[in-house]
């Protein structure tokens, strides 16, 4: 009997150019100050400078981002599937089955 040989390839994630226009808006809509949002992401203010400024946070910071956007009911402001997915990605969770 032979196995299938799966291939591996590497994601190369896109950062989304205007993440740091998201992260306005998320501000914005949460009644956050730009202080009072760092201290719920446990970062510094100038960290979140930085992010406005284009540097790409790190992914434990985009998941602590993205859980308090969870929590706050404004995770479309921050992550957008339909655009932030390239449609050949497979899932998490497996391809369907066939």
């Amino acid at each position: 009997m032979s196995r299938q040989r799966r291939i591996h390839r590497p994601v190369t994630p896109v950062f989304p150019q205007d993440f740091p226009a998201r992260l306005e808006r998320f501000k914005a809509a949460g009644g956050f100050s730009w202080r009072s949002l760092a201290h719920r992401l446990g970062v510094t203010p100038y960290r979140l400078r930085e992010w406005r400024r284009g540097t790409v946070p790190s992914s434990t910071h985009l998941f602590v981002l993205l859980t308090l956007a969870d929590q706050c009911g404004l995770r479309e402001l921050l992550m957008r599937p339909e655009r932030d997915v390239p449609p050949d990605a497979v899932p998490l969770d497996g391809p369907p089955a066939p």
